[in-house]
């Protein structure tokens, strides 16, 4: 009788090493702050992470531009997302860091305090927003140690841009 289960516990645990565990995809984020409020982006959107670069004013540009910082030549807008997130809210980060966003077409950077950590999730984590838009500003959030984390969509930074200045693709 025990060599029949000894015999039964090797068959299942044979049968459970040939079955193919599935990859869950994963996705690195990037967790920064801005004025101590903690958002993130997927790590892969960003080109570069600068600090202590002077920021050039644009006069007549709505009040989340900033202006532009020269990297190496070229002219990367900077955006504040705070007043695009909090209406009336035009707090600027004091810091001059900057995250210049990975783009194909466009050279955009946002002002952030702080760069905080990374963090991996797997994909199912993400809590997604019900009916947003491709133009929404949040993909959604995923909890880290209890806190939910807002997780921003870097392509409507582009979108908001075209929209505002009249750019037509």
């Amino acid at each position: 009788m025990n060599e029949e289960i000894v015999k039964r516990i090797e068959e299942i645990s044979a049968e459970g090493r040939d079955e193919k565990t599935e990859d869950v995809p994963k996705t690195n984020w990037l967790v920064f702050s801005i004025c101590s409020k903690k958002y993130a982006i997927q790590s892969s959107a960003v080109r570069e992470i600068i600090r202590d670069v002077a920021v050039y004013k644009l006069p007549f540009l709505p009040s989340y531009i900033e202006g532009v910082i020269n990297r190496r030549g070229d002219p990367f807008t900077v955006l504040n997302p705070i007043p695009l997130m909090e209406s009336g809210n035009e707090t600027v980060p004091k810091e001059p860091l900057f995250l210049l966003l990975k783009r194909d077409d466009d050279q955009i950077s946002l002002h952030i305090s702080d760069i905080l950590f990374f963090h991996e999730i797997e994909d199912t984590e993400l809590h997604t927003i019900a009916n947003n838009d491709e133009d929404g500003l949040f993909l959604g959030t995923f909890d880290y140690k209890g806190e939910e984390i807002p997780a921003l969509n870097t392509d409507t930074f582009e979108l908001i841009l075209q929209r505002d200045l009249g750019a037509a693709k």
